[in-house]
């Protein structure tokens, strides 16, 4: 072979090498596109999606599940997978045959219509979800249907096709092949249809507390709540495992405020009510009711407005029960005693528009103007105290700044410095008006009256818990003494006038238990001026006043009901609240003796271990002898870490179980 001729046939080869290359070239790029468009087609059918299984849970104070992973079904389609070739144009088309067979045979099964099926199917480009989340029964229902085994109706309709044959040999024989040709039928639409179990986010207790936890988008990542805040900590990067939040609040505690404050909601027409319980010593918040809220496990259902956590974020002008402060400043700074005496006349007409009263007092010592909540009465003693020590004072408290707790997007409010211009300022300072602060603010601020002077923060997050069990506490604002001992018992004193029947806060009184109580009454700004109509009603209560245990706070918002008065409206949902939660909590009661007791169970060692099948049994207090039955079963993995007996478990009690399920139990 010559040399033009060797070059003719190297070029041919070359040219067919290129070709080649290049048709794998594109087979690799296509592959990598359909990567990239649809990543979960590339997840083996029934695998775990560990992108979001690793998230941690929330807790209440007492191990109550609030939030949760747990493994649901997703159906899906490939889109290329539903395709023919048309006969006529040689184009591939959907075979619209067999997504009508998939529609008729998923539609029940899914509890959907056939059309809703369709139109998925028509609409998605690629990848077509046709539904997300699946329970446990829908999964085996699935399941089945892949493996060929007939719903009962369709089976039924099957064998009566053939009732009208006489021969009862051949009319069998007819069934046999039916079924068998319908099973066989339906395995093979069936291998069209993927079932991925994937881990979802599941909120047990639905709308209670939702606005404090707040819920896991379809981004897998937190909005609002404790699941924004935390993010990285329940769900971080990397392969790390997700710590778990254990809350301050309590389940029980909880509804009993949610169920007082709906009915309040209901009774006065209100736009909305917030209802905390804290405990006074810690700042601990137990139950924190802020209506209307929304059920996180649907929260696409509900407006934007109802996700937010409203005593962090919506700011309001306290009204009178502000008092409290405004007198605890000026005893702590010596500018008036208890005994100071104040000639309220039902007008104090030295500022423009003048300040008044429902009626007149008289003459009212600090006491009086708590109980009567006299506003004349708090102008004329605010007299005897400068500006900036008086605006000092009330900032330490903490107004105007952030509390800084455990929740997202809190409004620090509105307190200006006080100026020398406007003589009304400070007046309807003391009286709380022309300010804004949120709930956790008056809630922070009143710790230093329960607690002898000592302002404590307050928290909803008690702590949080890693992979291994144990606690990891973060770091607090120390406690501070914005107040003298005695100034704080004065106000407590005070406080206790008010609600008995000489004050505005004798209806929120029990009669058995020692109580401190202020009431509140505020016009709301709208147009940047005050409403005629809509008012804020509150109150605040310390119980029991002898040995403060529990602060408790409603704010009844633009109530439209009988009252708007905050001595008639919000005292009756703290007395509700007060003589559940005394019980509740076990507090004394007049002359009744309380009655304690250890929580620690430990579990004979003849006691049978509960089943472990679909549902986590509670396995506190059996020992490692007791749980050897456990370490053999073969449906989960079972992890035992510590020795003695079982302290606590994840996953905690009354959670679903799937085979293969990790189980780890903690034992001291």
């Amino acid at each position: 072979m010559n040399a033009p001729d060797e070059i003719a046939v190297f070029s041919k080869r070359f040219i067919v090498y290129i070709v080649i290359v290049g048709i794998l070239a594109l087979g690799v790029v296509s592959v990598f596109a359909v990567i990239m468009l649809s990543p979960s087609e590339n997840i083996k059918e029934s695998q775990i999606d560990n992108s979001v299984l690793e998230r941690g849970t929330i807790f209440d104070r007492n191990q109550q599940l609030l939030a949760m992973d747990t493994k649901v079904g997703r159906v899906s389609l490939r889109r290329n997978e539903l395709m023919k070739r048309d006969p006529e144009t040689k184009q591939q088309v959907l075979d619209e045959s067999l997504c009508q067979e998939l529609s008729d045979i998923l539609a029940p099964i899914l509890g959907t219509s056939e059309q809703d099926i369709l139109n998925k199917i028509y609409l998605s480009p690629l990848y077509i979800v046709l539904k997300k989340k699946i329970d446990k029964s829908v999964i085996n229902r699935i399941k089945a249907a892949k493996e060929g085994i007939l719903d009962t109706t369709v089976e039924s309709a099957v064998i009566a096709r053939f009732t009208d044959e006489p021969n009862e040999k051949k009319r069998n024989k007819k069934i046999e092949t039916a079924l068998k040709s319908a099973r066989n039928r339906l395995k093979t639409v069936m291998r069209k249809v993927r079932l991925d179990i994937v881990s979802s986010r599941v909120y047990p207790q639905e709308n209670l507390a939702s606005q404090i936890i707040g819920f896991v988008g379809d981004d897998n990542r937190g909005h609002e709540g404790i699941e924004y805040l935390f993010d990285d900590v329940l769900s971080p990067a990397e392969t790390e495992t997700g710590k778990h939040i254990v809350l301050t609040i309590d389940v029980k505690i909880q509804h009993i405020l949610e169920k007082i404050a709906a009915e309040a909601m209901d009774e006065n027409k209100a736009e909305a009510v917030m209802l905390t319980a804290m405990d006074a010593q810690t700042g601990e918040i137990l139950g924190s009711a802020s209506l209307p809220n929304f059920n996180p496990n649907e929260y696409y259902n509900y407006p934007d407005s109802t996700w937010r956590y409203k005593p962090a974020l919506f700011a309001y002008e306290p009204g009178s029960v502000f008092k409290l402060f405004s007198i605890s400043a000026l005893l702590d700074a010596g500018a008036i005693t208890e005994s100071s005496v104040f000639n309220c006349t039902g007008h104090y007409d030295k500022v423009n528009p003048s300040i008044t009263d429902l009626q007149v007092h008289g003459m009212v010592t600090p006491e009086k103007i708590i109980a009567l909540s006299c506003n004349v009465g708090v102008s004329l003693a605010v007299e005897r105290i400068g500006n900036e020590a008086f605006y000092n004072k009330l900032t330490s408290f903490g107004f105007g700044k952030r509390v800084e707790t455990d929740i997202p997007s809190e409004a620090p409010g509105i307190f200006n410095r006080l100026g020398s211009v406007d003589k009304r300022a400070k007046p309807a300072m003391g009286m709380g008006q022309g300010i804004a602060v949120n709930m956790l603010q008056m809630l922070q601020a009143a710790t230093a009256i329960a607690d002898n002077g000592v302002m404590v923060q307050p928290r909803l997050v008690a702590f949080i818990r890693n992979s291994e069990g144990k606690e990891e506490p973060f770091e607090r604002k120390p406690p501070v003494q914005v107040l003298k001992p005695q100034t704080a018992s004065s106000i407590l004193k005070f406080m206790q006038t008010t609600a008995t029947e000489a004050g505005t806060g004798w209806r929120a009184n029990i009669g058995d238990v020692p109580m401190a109580v202020k009431t509140g009454t505020a016009q709301v700004i709208e147009n940047r001026t005050y409403s005629e109509t809509n008012f804020i009603a509150s109150c605040m209560a310390i119980f029991p006043a002898d040995k403060p245990s529990v602060i408790l706070y409603v704010v009844i918002v633009k109530p439209q009901g009988a009252s708007y008065l905050g001595g008639r409206i919000a005292t009756i949902p703290i007395r509700q609240a007060v003589e559940e939660l005394v019980d509740y909590l076990g507090l004394p009661r007049g002359k009744n003796a309380r009655l304690e007791h250890s929580r620690n169970v430990t579990i004979p060692p003849n006691t049978p271990l509960p089943p472990v099948e679909d549902v986590m049994p509670d396995l506190t207090g059996f020992s490692k002898l007791n749980l050897l039955p456990l370490l053999s079963n073969d449906d989960f993995r079972v992890e035992l870490k510590g020795v003695g007996h079982v302290s606590s478990q994840d996953p905690v009690p009354g959670t679903p179980l799937i085979h293969g399920d990790k189980i780890t139990l903690y034992l001291e």
